[in-house]
């Protein structure tokens, strides 16, 4: 019997991810592991059940809680590291962060990973990106493919997500606005959306060794192409271009975190001190005080 296919559509209830929801989540969930299993969770939050249940989704979709039945919500590593060190998200590393788990998380957030990882136009218009999400998924899921509406409901949250408060007439007090437009990986210009580089002021060498780190924990070497060009790659998920990226691992192979090798046309990266992701994590906010 063939593995079930384990995937998410439209958990937010129609909600972008908010200014000041993640913040929320994690102090609640710290204060009251059961935020989201009774009916208090409304008084709690301060939202209404709708928007409980889309921070109950989004927490979960970043991988910022672990839940189970008896003891209801608990904070992961991560969350409990941000918890710690950037609890009101002010620095743009937990925010790439957060976007990676994200856009790899192919079972929670399944629009989110066919659009970064399998979706490779540059432009786009809403009906296009449609298609061609609407295509990924019933590779992925097949006949039961979830219903046309549901997926336009994911596209729209994901396209606000990104670009919602980084177009030119949007209001800059407005609470709708997600912090994740600040990442400059998607514009809009009137009816067409657009695939950005980010500003790589924005992009520190420890957003590379993150990355770099989940890599290794399930590979002992790896291709320049697979960190550049496969899925969950650099270039999939930051929209990197392969000379931007050969950048970022030269500077990381002088700081003695990696070895590159093209000699003889191999291309490969090796660990030299390359630590857990979370303990990147970890010693980024140390190095940062």
């Amino acid at each position: 019997m063939a593995d079930k296919v384990i995937y998410k559509i439209k958990g937010h209830e129609k909600f972008s991810l908010r200014e000041g929801w993640l913040n929320k989540g994690i102090l609640c969930v710290k204060d009251n592991p059961k935020v989201f299993a009774g009916n208090d969770g409304p008084d709690i939050l301060g939202v209404g059940n709708n928007m409980v249940k889309s921070i109950r989704y989004w927490m979960q979709a970043f991988d910022l809680i672990e839940e189970s039945q008896k003891d209801g919500a608990k904070l992961s590593q991560l969350g409990e590291v941000i918890c710690a060190e950037d609890v009101f998200f002010e620095d743009i590393f937990t925010l790439w962060v957060l976007h990676s788990n994200l856009v790899k998380n192919i079972e929670k957030s399944t629009v989110w990973y066919m659009f970064f990882n399998r979706c490779s136009a540059e432009e786009f218009s809403k009906p296009e990106i449609f298609n061609l999400i609407k295509m990924e998924l019933f590779k992925y899921i097949g006949n039961n493919s979830a219903p046309d509406g549901s997926i336009k409901d994911d596209i729209d949250v994901l396209l606000n997500m990104y670009t919602k408060g980084n177009i030119k007439n949007d209001d800059p007090e407005d609470k709708n606005v997600s912090p994740f437009a600040t990442l400059g990986l998607i514009k809009k210009e009137e009816e067409k959306y657009f695939r950005t580089h980010p500003d790589l002021r924005k992009i520190n060498e420890w957003v590379i060794l993150y990355e770099l780190s989940c890599m290794f924990e399930k590979e002992e070497n790896i291709s320049i192409d697979a960190i550049s060009v496969a899925e969950k790659s650099l270039g999939s998920i930051y929209n990197l271009s392969r000379v931007t990226i050969n950048g970022y691992l030269d500077r990381l192979d002088s700081l003695g975190y990696i070895k590159v090798d093209r000699t003889a046309g191999l291309d490969m990266v090796y660990p030299v001190n390359v630590k857990s992701h979370i303990e990147v994590i970890k010693e980024y906010y140390k190095q940062r005080k």
